[in-house]
C-alpha cells in the first residue's frame, strides 16, 4: 500500500507489540474497575448502581461487555488480514486463517447478541441439574469443539511461535467461556453468589479477552511489516517460510 512518501528512506520494521500491551492494559484496568464497584460499592457514593450497570462485567450492554466483543472483532479482521497476505504468498495455509477469522468474528457477534443464551432450552432438554441456571453451555460445548477444531488445523500448519499463541489463546478462551461458566452455575444454584462468585466470573471474563489478545499475537507474529518511506510492505512468513509484500 503505497501512502506517497519518499521511496529512498531507509526501511523500518514494524511490529504490533505495542499495541498489544496498550489493549491487555485497557483490558486488566477494565477488569480491576468491574471488580472495586462490585466489591467496593462505598467508594462511588451514591452513584454506585450507575457505574456497576456500566462497568460490571457481568451485565450485558454495557462498556465491558463491548470492550470484549470489540477484542475479538479486532482479532478477526487480524486473521483474515493474515489471510489475505498469505494468499498473495500462495500459502497453502491461507483459506484456513479466513475459516479462523470467520468463526472469531461469530464468537464477536455471539458476545455481543447473547445469542448463545437463548439456545439453554436445548440443553434443558438434555439434561436438568435443580436449579444451574446455564443449559447454554450444552450445545454450546458444541459450538467450542467447532472453533477449537478450526484454531487447532490452523496451529498445525504455521510455525511454532504462531502455533503456540493459537493453541494456548483458544484454550485460555474458551476454558474460561466454558469451564468457570460451569462453576458459576454451580454456584448460583447453591445461592451461593458471595465474593468467591464475584472473584470466578472476573477471572472468567478476564481470561477471555487475554485468550482473544493470544489470538490476536498469533496474528501479529505470523506477518512482517516494514514501512519504507510511505510504502507498507505487509509480508506472511508463518506458513511453509514465504514472504511476500502486500
Amino acid at each position: 500500500m503505497t501512502l506517497g512518501a519518499p521511496p529512498d528512506q531507509e526501511p523500518a520494521r514494524l511490529t504490533g507489540w505495542r499495541g498489544l500491551a496498550v489493549l491487555l492494559a485497557v483490558t486488566i484496568a477494565l477488569a480491576a474497575l468491574s471488580l472495586t464497584v462490585v466489591l467496593a460499592p462505598q467508594v462511588f457514593g451514591t452513584l454506585h448502581r450507575e457505574w456497576r450497570n456500566f462497568f460490571d462485567m457481568l451485565k450485558e450492554g454495557n462498556l465491558a461487555a463491548w470492550w470484549s466483543s470489540g477484542l475479538l472483532l479486532i482479532t478477526a479482521l487480524a486473521h483474515v488480514l493474515v489471510a489475505a497476505a498469505a494468499r498473495v504468498a500462495r500459502a497453502t495455509d491461507a483459506p484456513l486463517w479466513i475459516v479462523s477469522g470467520g468463526v472469531i468474528a461469530g464468537m464477536s457477534i455471539d458476545d455481543h447478541t447473547q445469542l448463545h443464551e437463548r439456545s439453554g432450552r436445548i440443553g434443558r432438554a438434555l439434561v436438568t441439574y435443580d436449579n444451574f441456571p446455564f443449559y447454554w453451555l450444552i450445545p454450546g460445548l458444541v459450538a467450542g469443539l467447532v472453533v477449537a477444531a478450526a484454531l487447532v488445523l490452523l496451529a498445525m500448519r504455521v510455525h511454532r511461535p504462531t502455533r503456540l499463541l493459537l493453541v494456548t489463546g483458544i484454550t485460555v478462551l474458551l476454558g474460561c467461556a466454558l469451564g468457570l461458566e460451569v462453576v458459576q452455575g454451580f454456584l448460583m444454584a447453591a445461592d451461593n453468589e458471595g465474593i468467591a462468585f464475584v472473584l470466578i466470573y472476573h477471572i472468567e471474563e478476564l481470561g477471555e479477552n487475554v485468550g482473544a489478545l493470544m489470538l490476536l499475537a498469533a496474528a501479529v507474529t505470523a506477518v512482517t511489516i516494514t514501512r519504507t518511506g510511505g510504502v507498507l510492505d505487509i509480508g506472511y512468513r508463518a506458513g511453509l517460510g514465504q514472504t511476500s509484500n502486500l
